[in-house]
């Protein structure tokens, strides 16, 4: 294990690697509160639970146009902007980290579809509304969590216990309990004021990467050609078949004008 604390400092190895090594380290010291957490960053927060401080990310609020693509919503209302541009973002590490693979500069945060009605109100339309989050922000989730696993781990060297040890007497079991987190557990945000006064929404905390203009023009553009490709198809079968339809819908009726008298 004493490697660990060599391996935390390197930026090359994955947040979500040092977690599966420490939740090993915090099995074989009994940390029944550490563990929570590390389970936590592994698996994901779950809705309407508290987050630590650092999960909490700020961003622009941003509505979907059709025809300009994404533009950024205008609050009249300072306080309200600050409150809703601020949430917190519930997925795992590993999720987190595959996130930012893509390279994407920024990511969104949908809104839920009564919070984003809220949000648009007065508004011509009524539309996807997400908090766009950069990319240094999910970096920052990451270096947290890298940071809190480290400054546990100089606690835990702290007490005198010896991370080489394969197993760990009830003494050094003891002396770890008295290790605590240096991250603070936030309860999630709710929203008040102008946009949904007297109410609140569970945060899902979903980032997902930015939905490119251009993107869906393209697929706007493929849907409506196969639409057009479609409709010429069945116009020309129609059209050469169109002396069989009339025959055929012709003695059909007769048929049924036939049994009907």
């Amino acid at each position: 294990m004493n490697s660990l604390v060599n391996d935390i400092s390197n930026p090359d190895i994955l947040v979500s690697v040092l977690l599966r090594r420490a939740k090993d380290l915090a099995t074989k010291l009994n940390q029944s509160d550490f563990l929570a957490w590390l389970d936590k960053e592994l698996n994901g927060y779950p809705k309407g639970g508290k987050y630590p401080d650092y999960r909490k990310l700020s961003g622009q609020v941003k509505f979907w146009n059709p025809y300009l693509g994404w533009c950024p919503v205008i609050f009249q209302s300072t306080k309200v902007e600050e409150q809703i541009s601020k949430r917190y973002g519930r997925q795992s590490v590993v999720e987190i980290e595959g996130l930012l693979k893509a390279n994407n500069h920024e990511f969104e945060m949908p809104y839920p579809a009564d919070v984003a009605n809220q949000i648009m109100t007065g508004a011509y339309l009524q539309t996807k509304v997400s908090l766009m989050i950069s990319r240094t922000s999910l970096i920052g989730i990451l270096n947290s969590v890298r940071n809190a696993l480290q400054n546990w781990i100089l606690d835990i060297q702290k007490k005198g216990i010896k991370l080489e040890d394969d197993e760990f007497s009830d003494s050094d079991q003891e002396k770890a309990k008295t290790v605590e987190p240096k991250y603070h557990i936030e309860n999630i945000e709710k929203f008040q004021g102008n946009v949904g006064e007297g109410s609140s929404y569970q945060n899902p905390g979903i980032v997902i990467p930015k939905e490119n203009f251009w993107t869906k023009f393209f697929w706007y553009v493929l849907v409506a050609l196969g639409v057009v490709v479609i409709g010429n198809v069945i116009s020309g079968l129609i059209l050469k078949y169109w002396d069989k339809l009339i025959l055929i819908s012709s003695q059909i009726v007769h048929k049924l004008l036939t049994l009907y008298h």
